[in-house]
């Protein structure tokens, strides 16, 4: 196994080694990565070292109490590389921007962040949402859009794959206007969302279908990794919401990024304290 451990403060060092000394391994050789060992500079250092065995929660406690991150993962490095797109590369969750636009934000947000936690059925919140926005006029969604700002580290994580030789892409439950602009920016190599259908000038509150859910999601991943002649063990997702736990969790690297509770007990890997760029240390140039 290859351990990651991302360190930007001094308290982040002093942390894994008091976790290695609890694990009794505090003499295995380490390997100190800093942004300079990459194409694009990440904001934080990272140890990394090869361990055999290890009680991964030693290292859950002492990186938790020093706000800081890791990745605990197999020696294959990701070939492929899917992400969730609201609230994972961007930071706003586009629906709810919509509504904003509308004037129904607080009525659609309320239906959206108990379907993001896995309390609603995402089908059924996600066509209850589509419905409030029936009649909003084409043209603000140019508007929403010119509003949207990158997740930290976004630029510079893709930026790193790519340049590492992963094929990228968007999975998005979103909508294809603002999916397809966000691949472009960050150099995707496909792009899959909804399509919002207008009519005459206006959004209808419906999307032509099939709706991208969590299950296409995980179809999209195994489908890409079967093109690729890879197995999923060398892909990486990343997402935040209940509808991105099935691509997470088939994932050899799922990684719930600032993500809700459910999402980040059942995701094999979390990050909540650094920011997207961290992930670029799975690959090496």
């Amino acid at each position: 196994m290859r351990l990651l451990w991302f360190v930007s403060d001094a308290i982040h060092r002093e942390a894994l080694n008091a976790a290695l000394c609890d694990a009794h391994l505090n003499n295995e050789e380490r390997h100190h990565r800093r942004p300079k060992d990459l194409l694009v500079p990440p904001t934080c250092d990272c140890i990394e070292m090869s361990i055999d065995t290890l009680d991964e929660s030693l290292l859950a406690a002492h990186a938790e109490e020093a706000n800081t991150d890791y990745l605990l993962v197999r020696e294959e490095r990701p070939k492929l590389a899917v992400f969730d797109m609201d609230s994972t590369l961007i930071q706003q969750e586009v629906i709810d921007q919509l509504a904003a636009a509308f004037g129904l934000g607080d009525q659609v947000s309320a239906i959206t962040e108990p379907a993001m936690r896995g309390e609603l059925d995402f089908i059924e919140g996600y066509t209850e949402r589509l419905g409030l926005l029936s009649g909003l006029a084409e043209s603000e969604l140019d508007v929403v859009y010119q509003r949207l700002t990158l997740m930290p580290g976004a630029e510079i994580l893709t930026a790193n794959l790519s340049g590492a030789g992963l094929r990228l892409g968007i999975v998005s439950g979103g909508f294809s206007y603002f999916a397809d602009q966000i691949g472009d920016r960050l150099g995707m190599d496909f792009v899959l969302s909804n399509t919002l259908e207008c009519r005459d000038g206006r959004v209808t509150g419906r999307v032509i279908p099939p709706i991208i859910d969590g299950s296409m999601k995980l179809q999209t991943l195994t489908t890409e990794a079967h093109i690729l002649g890879i197995d999923l063990v060398e892909t990486l997702a990343v997402g935040d919401g209940a509808n991105d736990i099935p691509m997470l969790t088939a994932s050899g690297i799922g990684v719930a990024h600032h993500a809700k509770p459910k999402v980040s007990d059942a995701a094999n890997h979390r990050l909540n304290h650094h920011d997207l760029s961290a992930l670029s240390y799975l690959v090496k140039f």
